[in-house]
């Protein structure tokens, strides 16, 4: 979304969470059911003359779970004043199909012991936006009737194939390649949630690929991790537990010297007293 202020004063906007809102309509003038307010939030000032661009992810918001042709109406709304102003032209989104490169269904456990367990599936879908080939993961039903969860994935090397298995958590394990000697490793839950993401590269005497151990879980083998900006968790939060466990680790020696220090003391006491 991008707004201009021509008001000839300073507008201080994203201070409620209905001063940006929007409305979708099919091109058969039905009305897309809207599942919850989209996250709009984040307090700004916008100087006249000036232009301030919003990005919104109204996949979240919207029941934009079928294929079509999309009309997107975005409203603003100045508090101060008491007024909205919406977009003269409507903004136009093709929802298309894109290639369904690899699937698998997968059981959730009933909460009842001994119940049928729910059927969902996992999907990769393969779609070429703007001459770049990208991965997007859909969780849907067992009949594919509803959509729980999609989003893109990153791009993806034309001639690559994603390795996708599952572990005994039923989360979605997957690596794929994204350039000419970097991959990217992605774990989703069965909910639709991005657990982890990591960037791993070709390593001089290997190539990362997916190991499964004994107890069932899934790791990276071989190539050489790298630190991304995209990683999840972020790299910040990995840097403070790496340093608190360095502390910790430091610590530990200075402590045992204290106490060696501390006996060596006490047994020289000793000897002192018996003399």
């Amino acid at each position: 979304m991008r707004i201009y202020n021509s008001s000839g004063q300073e507008l201080v906007l994203g201070t409620n969470v209905d001063w940006l809102t929007f409305s979708i309509q099919s091109t058969d003038g039905s009305i897309v059911k809207q599942k919850k307010p989209a996250d709009v939030m984040g307090e700004f000032s916008l100087p006249s003359a000036h232009r301030a661009k919003k990005l919104v992810n109204l996949a979240d918001a919207f029941e934009l779970s079928k294929f079509g042709r999309y009309y997107v109406t975005a409203t603003v709304r100045i508090p101060q004043w008491g007024q909205s102003f919406s977009n003269p032209k409507r903004a136009l989104v093709d929802i298309t199909n894109g290639v369904k490169v690899w699937e698998t269904p997968f059981g959730l456990p009933d909460t009842n012991p001994g119940g049928r367990p729910e059927i969902r599936k996992f999907q990769l879908i393969q779609a070429n936006h703007l001459k770049q080939l990208s991965l997007f993961i859909r969780i849907t039903d067992e009949s594919e009737a509803f959509t729980y969860n999609i989003f893109p994935l990153g791009a993806l090397v034309g001639f690559s194939r994603p390795e996708p298995q599952l572990d005994k958590w039923s989360n979605l394990h997957l690596l794929c390649q994204d350039g000419a000697r970097s991959f990217t490793y992605s774990v989703v839950t069965p909910a639709g949630m991005l657990l982890n993401r990591q960037t791993w590269e070709i390593s001089e005497d290997s190539r990362p690929a997916l190991k499964v151990d004994e107890d069932g879980r899934i790791t990276v083998s071989g190539g050489v991790r790298r630190v991304s900006a995209s990683d999840i968790p972020p790299p910040e939060l990995q840097s403070e537990k790496s340093v608190a466990e360095t502390n910790t680790s430091e610590a530990a020696p200075e402590a045992a010297k204290e106490v060696e220090n501390g006996n060596s003391a006490k047994s020289k006491n000793g000897k002192n007293s018996s003399k």
